[in-house]
C-alpha cells in the first residue's frame, strides 16, 4: 500500500503568488487614503451645496410661520 504520493497539494492561495516589497505595500497605503480622502471631500460638498440651497426655503418657511413679511410692511 503506497499511499504517501496519492495526496493531491492544495494550491496555493492566490495572494501569495508574488510577495509585495515594501515599496508595493506604501503606495498601496497612500492610494488608499487618497480615496478615502476623495470620498470624504465629496460627502463633505454634497453637504454643503444641500445646506445652502436648503436655507433660503428655511428662512421663507420661519418667516412665513411668525409672519415677519406683515410686520416688515
Amino acid at each position: 500500500m503506497n499511499n504517501s504520493n496519492s495526496q493531491k497539494r492544495l494550491p496555493k492561495p492566490y495572494g501569495n503568488q508574488s510577495k509585495k516589497n515594501q515599496t508595493q505595500i506604501t503606495a498601496s497605503i497612500i492610494l488608499e487614503i487618497i480615496e478615502v480622502g476623495a470620498v470624504l471631500i465629496t460627502l463633505s460638498t454634497v453637504t454643503l451645496s444641500l445646506t445652502l440651497l436648503l436655507t433660503p426655503v428655511a428662512m421663507f418657511c420661519i418667516f412665513y410661520k411668525y409672519r415677519i413679511f406683515e410686520l416688515i410692511k
